[in-house]
């Protein structure tokens, strides 16, 4: 069925553009998160420093 080809490669890259961008937020909030994570680090180790 020839009709049936533009629309399978819609949903085809349709799906490959959802998985990119599904993988693109989830390295954006990971890389976020885990800066966060470090700042907090280096903020607890640098406050720790100067006891007197």
């Amino acid at each position: 069925m020839p009709q049936m080809a533009p629309m399978f490669w819609t949903l085809l890259m349709m799906l490959f553009t959802l998985i990119f961008l599904f993988f693109v937020a989830k390295l954006y909030f990971y890389s976020s998160s885990r800066q966060l994570q470090i700042n907090e680090k280096m903020l607890i180790s640098t406050s720790n420093q100067w006891t007197w």
